[in-house]
Formats: C-alpha cells, structure tokens, sequence
C-alpha cells in the first residue's frame, strides 16, 4: 500500500490499483506512520507526496516487493496442476475482437483455470505480476523476458456498405481525396493504421479522430468515413467491406511471459491454447482469409 500511493500520488487511484476501499489504504497508512514513528507522506492539495523519511526507505521497500513477487513467481512456476488464475494482458481491441470470443473455448479444455483479462495500450509489467502472461504487437525489449513470435496482424482499409454506395471506393493507389476519413489520435501513432494515414500526403477530409481502435472501428461501422482497421475486426463485421482490396501492413504477435512463472501448468495450459489459437486463426488475422473478397 505504501509503494501504491507513492506511484499513484492519491488514496484513491492506489484504491483501484489494488481493489480495495480508499479509507482501507488511509488507516493502514495512518498505523504504518504510527508504528515507524516517522511522517511518510505530506499530504498536499494535489494528492500525496513522500516525505524525506518515505524517500529514504522508498528503495528498501521496493527491494522487499521484489523479494515478495519472486516468491510468488517461484511457487507459480512450481504448480504442476492446471487450476487457478491465470492473468493476461492484451490491448483492449484485441482483446474483444480476438481473445474473449475464444475463451468459452478454453474454459470447456481446463474449467479449473479462471483467465483475469487485463486490457489497455500501455505494456503491463510481468515482473510485478501485473499479468501473468502479454500478448503483445511488439517484440519485448526487456532481456529477462521470453518471448515467441505467433504470427502477423494485418491491417486494412474498410468502410460501411452505405457509405460507399454514397462515395464510391478509393482509387487502387489509395488515394483518399474526396473522401471523409475516420482519423487516430497521436495515442495510437504507432499503430499500422495510424502510420499508413500519416504516409497519405493527399488525404481526404478528416471527419472524426478516436483514441481508441473500439470507437473508432463504431464510426467507421457507422458510416461516418472510411478508415483503416485490423483485418480480424474489418473482415468478419458484415457491415463493412474493404475499401481497398489488399491489406496496408501488419504487426507482429508476441507471446510473452516471465521465466519463473512459464512452467506453471496453469500459464502453460493457456500459452499453449493461445498458440494453437493462433496458428488456427492465421488466414483471419494475416487478412487473406476474407471470404467476401473471393466471393
């Protein structure tokens, strides 16, 4: 609790980090200041700030975290059955497009296992066990981490059947001009999609940005302009149809997960089926399984 409201700065975002009550964390607080005798935290308009005492013990405190989580990791890495949680992270649009379809699946293989979805844009740390295994879009920097290529996630251009019986399609080149576009926000910049729209020096009119690929993905369906999406979304939503014939460009899919916890029974049984899944998903997710395309 004290490291949660040393990172976080408030009681409360320390309370959702750890999914207790907010007034929990301030008497546990209140009695760790008692106990020590010392001041941790000066508590300011703006939040929680550490005191030079909570400064000075800060590194200790995270050396104890450590310990605590590599404990933790050794007697995950030992369980030999395959039951209990298993923590996964993903992006969130993957996330709803690709993994959670296929759990009711995984569930029926191992009903003792209860996956924790974690989702968002920003990698977890597998070290703190913030998840137990990422599927990531990006090859892991981190060295302590094991890492295996899955395959590719191809991005393409799509639009809303009624918005192209009022537009037409693009030219073969992609050139976008007189049309309305579904644009990303610089939070996604460093996605397939974003990066093809920059490349575009003759776009057409920018009618709506989103942060997220969800919201924007329900704009494109909407009708809204023509974007550019991840085929395993585009190709299966009815709705759409590609704008362009051929994907833009694709990322890599990484499976990874942290060394002391990849021999769990538990992890490797969800490794395993998130590998074969994909595997068994790749005309989908490379974008040449489009059934409309060859019909």
């Amino acid at each position: 609790m004290f490291l949660s409201v040393a990172r976080a700065g408030t009681l409360s975002a320390a309370a959702r980090l750890l999914h207790v009550d907010q007034s929990t964390i301030s008497r546990r607080l209140a009695a760790f200041e008692t106990a020590a005798g010392a001041r941790l935290f000066d508590r300011t308009p703006d939040g929680y700030a550490l005191s030079a005492a909570g400064e000075a013990v800060r590194s200790r405190v995270e050396e104890l975290e450590s310990q605590a989580l590599a404990i933790e990791r050794q007697l995950l890495g030992q369980d030999a059955r395959p039951t209990g949680p298993v923590r996964l992270a993903a992006s969130d649009s993957f996330a709803a497009w690709f993994v959670v379809p296929q759990l009711g699946s995984l569930h029926q293989l191992y009903p003792g296992i209860r996956v924790e979805l974690v989702t968002g844009n920003q990698n977890v740390n597998l070290a703190r066990r913030e998840a137990d295994i990422s599927l990531r879009l990006t090859k892991p920097k981190e060295p302590n981490l094991v890492a295996r290529r899955l395959g590719v996630a191809a991005w393409g251009v799509y639009a809303s059947a009624s918005y192209l019986a009022r537009h037409g399609k693009p030219s073969m080149r992609g050139r976008l001009r007189g049309h309305r576009v579904v644009g990303l926000d610089p939070e996604l910049r460093g996605t397939v999609g974003a990066r093809w729209l920059a490349e575009k020096g003759n776009l057409g009119e920018v009618a709506l940005t989103c942060n997220t690929l969800i919201s924007q993905a329900a704009a494109v369906v909407a009708g809204i302009g023509l974007g550019p999406l991840p085929c395993v979304f585009g190709d299966r939503e009815a709705a759409l149809e590609r704008a362009l014939p051929r994907p833009i460009g694709e990322h890599e899919l990484w499976l990874v997960v942290h060394p002391d916890v990849r021999h769990s029974a538990r992890v490797r049984a969800v490794m395993d089926y998130l590998t074969q899944l994909v595997v068994a998903q790749a005309p989908l997710l490379s974008g040449s399984g489009n059934a409309k395309l060859r019909r």
